[in-house]
């Protein structure tokens, strides 16, 4: 607990004082043999702290090392690790220079320096999209998502930046972006909750794939990367809408069948005229002036060879019947079905 007490106020104080890596005279050897204890770490003291570390910079360490250490998350982390560490034992300068010279020399240390330097570049630049191509590459660097940045580019693009410098203008694209998806969400959440069991029954029920040929369907499917599944039923069926009075009340079932699939519903006993439905005029399987049930019969009599009903035919987005449901229909062998 006392560990993170001073982490804790250690990052607000570093974070009020301002680091300067000035040049100057240092006597190394007389900085390096200094010691340095918790009780330090006082607001009274601080400055002092903060300015002997940047005194560090004159022994030898790499700016650019000394800047990524001195950030205060990771300042705050580094003194009070070494003097948690040394409880029994004097902590010195020399430790902390030892720990920065390892940091220095580490695999990760380029990478961390380049970024760093990136991001100091930008901190103060002003927008300016005349410069992008070498103002990208930084940003880049830092490292940001690639495709983040070409957002970003279209951001301001279409919002002068008014002046802003980089690290301004991302802020508020990025604030912007934080509200868009929280307004999703919101949206998503919305949506779930007018998500009843019942509305998506009916809109399984209504899906515009009923009415689209097979040829049509298949050409959807294929463009969305989804399966297709086939219900045959009859609308004058009792022992179909006892099943049905079952499975269509599973909101988990339904969200699946209607999501994850195209899901098509079949009704052999459906005595519409097929010339009623435009697009099924040139179905192939509907030659001649028959009802859209007969249609249905083809279909199911071609993928099962059989006319019983309730069914259900698990096809791939070409047309392949990969297998088939017709007999002991329940919630547990529909969930079966369905995983492929």
């Amino acid at each position: 607990m006392k560990k993170i007490y001073h982490i804790i106020i250690l990052i607000i104080l570093s974070a009020t004082f301002s680091v300067n890596f000035v040049n100057g005279q240092v006597n190394c050897q007389q900085l390096l043999k200094k010691k340095i204890s918790l009780q330090d770490l006082d607001i009274s003291k601080i400055d002092s702290i903060l300015k002997d570390f940047a005194r560090l910079r004159g022994c030898g360490l790499d700016s650019s090392a000394l800047e990524i250490i001195s950030e205060p998350p990771l300042f705050a982390t580094l003194i009070v690790a070494f003097l948690d560490s040394g409880k029994k034992k004097d902590v010195t300068y020399q430790n902390i220079f030892d720990k920065i010279i390892e940091f220095q020399n580490s695999d990760e240390f380029p990478f961390l320096k380049s970024s760093h330097n990136a991001s100091k570049a930008l901190k103060n630049k002003k927008v300016d999209l005349k410069n992008w191509i070498s103002d990208r590459k930084l940003l880049l660097q830092i490292p940001l998502d690639s495709n983040e940045v070409e957002e970003f580019y279209n951001y301001i693009k279409t919002n002068p930046s008014k002046d802003y410098s980089y690290f301004e203008a991302w802020g508020i694209f990025k604030n912007l972006a934080k509200k868009q998806q929280q307004a999703s969400v919101d949206m998503e959440m919305k949506t779930s909750i007018d998500d009843s069991p019942r509305n998506i029954e009916d809109a399984l029920f209504r899906g515009k794939y009923n009415t689209m040929t097979l040829a049509e369907i298949f050409l959807e499917a294929d463009s969305l990367n989804k399966n297709v599944i086939i219900y045959f039923t009859g609308w004058n069926h009792i022992d179909s809408r006892k099943i049905e009075a079952s499975l269509f009340d599973d909101k988990k079932l339904n969200t699946k069948l209607l999501h994850e699939f195209l899901f098509v519903i079949l009704y052999i006993d459906d005595k519409t005229k097929i010339d009623e439905i435009p697009n099924l005029k040139n179905d192939e399987n509907s030659t001649g002036n028959i009802t859209i049930g007969k249609r249905s019969l083809k279909i199911q009599q071609r993928y099962l060879g059989s006319t019983d009903i309730p069914a259900f035919i698990f096809l791939d987005s070409k047309g392949k019947l990969i297998k088939t449901l017709s007999k002991n229909i329940n919630k547990e062998t529909l969930r079966s079905f369905l995983t492929h």
